[in-house]
Formats: C-alpha cells, structure tokens, sequence
C-alpha cells in the first residue's frame, strides 16, 4: 500500500493567504459602500436643507412683500372713517380681518393676511402728563394718578414718568432724576423729552414687568402738537371704564356703566353726550378740556402668515387730517 501523498506546507499557506485576502476584500467592499451610502445620505440632507433654506427665503420675501399694501389698507379704511363727525367702535375701522387669502401671480391663495386696528385715543397718552413747555400738568397727573388707583397700582408711579418727561433734573416727592437711574447696575439718564413709544416706561422708577402688563391696554404714547394746546384729548366713544372713572371721578357707578353701555349708539359730541346724561353738566368744562368723539391715532397690527415664514409689524398712523392719507409715525417688526 502506496503511502499518501503530503502536501507541501506552502499550499496550505498560500490558500489560506488568498482566503484571507478575499475576506478583507469584502470587508472593505462592504466598508466602501456603506461610506458611501453615508455620503450620499448626508449629501441629500445638506440638498434638502439648502432646499429647505431656499424655500423660506423665497417666502419670506414674498410675504414681506405684502406687509405695506395690508398697511396701505388700513390707511385707506382710516382715511374713510375721518369723514365721519365721530369715532366709535361700530365703524368698518374697528372690525378686524382673519385670514385673509391674498392670491399670488400663478392664481393661488399660500399666504394670508390679518389685521387690527384699534384706537390709541381711548388712551391714556403718557405725554399729556408735561405741557409743551415741558413743565408738569397738574390736572393730567391726578387723572393718571387715579387710573393708577383704578387699575390697582401705586398712583405715587405717576411722579417717576413726570420725571422721566420733564425738562428739569431735579426729582419730584416719590421720583426719579439721572441721580437714581445713574446709580443703577446699568447707568443710564432720564430722557427728560416726550415718550416714543409707552413701554419706555420699563425703563422708569418702579414700572416691573408685572405693572407694565396691566398697563398695557390703557396707556399710550402719543406726539403732541401746540395746536392742540399741549394735550390729546380721549375719546368717549371708545376709552374703557377704568379712564372714564379716572376722568369723571365723581359720576356714580351706575351712571359711568350707563354711560358705556349707552355708547353703542355714539355720542355725536361732548354735547350730545351732557345732553343724555344731564348728571355731566358740572363736568361739562372737564369733559371740553381732556375729551372729544374723535380720533386722530390709531395703531395697525399686520400678520402675513405662509407655509414657512410669516412677518408681523406694528405701526402707529397719524389721521388728524380729514381727506389726507394718514401718515405712518413708526413701524415695528414684532
């Protein structure tokens, strides 16, 4: 019997080698491809993106371009309402609109539009709180001082904005001048000019966020002319109970809830209103100093709302003249 042949060890050894090597072929094969999956996915995420970015730009462009014209509407609703001898809440200014469809060059509505307008004369203006001259009003202090009280708030803040507005440096009883706001982690001076805008006030002694959020809807910051004797006047047909009661303190209760609930049909003058409620007629020099019907300032609230973006301002419109397109004061970006 023929003895059985033995391989030569490097046969072995090579065949292994190859074996080996196609392994780590595969290996690197699988390696490659998945490297490349990884590539291509994260590429596509990059595209996307860019996409992405690409697709808002585009439409925050084109919603930006809406927010004049949706402006200019309200100019043009507030130029009709000063034909009226009157300003009051049953008036096409006072109705908001919602989701308004604008429709685009190719025919469809992807962007909407809404607005508000509300009356700033059935404010408190801040600004009424100096003359012209920048001296203290007194008469206007103590009607603050009682809407203060009204809202539940210290009247004693009425001092700081006096202070805050006047010409002079030196601080009013329960005030502020530079001495304080210098003093401050973060000096800065009083502005001792006009208020802008009424959240200045955070900026003034004692106005927190708090006080500032129940100011909100009774406080404004209008520019005064000196033809209209240092003052604007508010509006009767639209100021809330809480100004009224701080501008006729001594109407009964039930008279002044009488007096808003009657408005619903507007009162067509500070005459008209003394006339049907008799009980006003040792208010009526009151009444003719710090009131009228009218309106003159009104602020806009514009949403131009997309898939993807949306834009929001706020302006303040002058309409105190009769047939002139109102005039935009500020614009702000919300």
């Amino acid at each position: 019997m023929m003895p059985k042949p033995v391989r030569p060890r490097q046969f072995y050894s090579s065949r292994h080698h190859w074996q080996r090597q196609q392994g780590v072929a595969i290996i690197t094969a699988l390696l490659v491809v998945m490297l490349a999956a990884t590539i291509a996915t994260y590429l596509l995420a990059q595209q996307s993106r860019a996409l992405t970015r690409t697709e808002r730009a585009s439409e925050r462009a084109q919603v930006s371009l809406y927010v004049a014209p949706t402006l200019d509407w309200a100019r043009a609703v507030l130029q009709e309402t000063q034909k009226s001898t009157y300003t009051a809440t049953n008036q096409a200014w006072a109705q908001p609109i919602a989701a308004q469809p604008l429709i685009n060059a190719g025919g469809t509505a992807n962007v909407f539009a809404s607005g508000l307008i509300r009356d700033e004369a059935g404010k408190f203006n801040l600004n009424n709180l100096v003359k012209t001259d920048q001296t203290a009003s007194a008469e206007d202090i103590d009607i603050f001082k009682r809407l203060l009280k009204n809202l539940g708030l210290n009247p004693d803040l009425a001092e700081a904005v006096v202070d805050w507005l006047d010409k002079d440096s030196e601080p009013r009883a329960n005030g502020a001048e530079d001495g304080y706001y210098t003093s401050l982690a973060t000096p800065y001076r009083a502005a001792n000019q006009p208020m802008v805008q009424w959240q200045e006030l955070a900026r003034v002694k004692g106005f927190d966020a708090k006080t500032l959020t129940r100011l909100a809807p009774f406080v404004t910051a209008l520019p005064i002319k000196t033809s209209t004797k240092g003052r604007t006047k508010i509006n009767v047909n639209t100021a809330p109970n809480e100004i009224m009661s701080a501008l006729l303190p001594e109407l009964p209760r039930d008279d002044m809830a009488n007096l808003i609930r009657l408005r619903e049909l507007p009162y067509l003058s500070v005459d008209d209103l003394v006339k049907r409620f008799p009980a006003l007629k040792n208010s009526a020099t009151i009444l003719d100093q710090f009131t009228d019907v009218r309106s003159k300032f009104f602020t806009v609230s514009v949403a131009i709302t997309g898939e993807v973006a949306a834009s929001r301002q706020t302006a303040l419109l002058d309409a105190s003249e009769s047939g002139v397109w109102p005039r935009i004061i500020w614009v702000q970006a919300q």
